[in-house]
């Protein structure tokens, strides 16, 4: 899936799990400092919301290092098949 595509349908999912404006992001925002409320926990649960909405399975390993967004949707993107259309 192209980068903008997937970023801008996991900026919608993130503002939909935290109920919150996140327009603000771009690719380079950090994970934590960047969304209200967010601490490693809430990430951790974020990526389970992201799984169900992607059908994916995020490898618990990583999701720590998620330092920025764009962390996130490059791994994403290399769990999604080459022919995944936008959900």
């Amino acid at each position: 899936m192209e980068t903008s595509a997937l970023f801008e349908k996991v900026v919608h999912y993130v503002g939909d799990y935290l109920e919150t404006d996140v327009s603000h992001l771009t690719l380079d925002s950090r994970m934590i400092s960047s969304l209200p409320g967010m601490d490693s926990l809430k990430l951790f649960e974020m990526t389970l919301y992201l799984e169900d909405r992607f059908s994916v399975e995020f490898d618990e390993s990583v999701i720590e290092k998620f330092e920025t967004v764009r962390d996130l949707v490059e791994y994403l993107n290399s769990l999604l098949p080459e022919s995944s259309g936008i959900n």
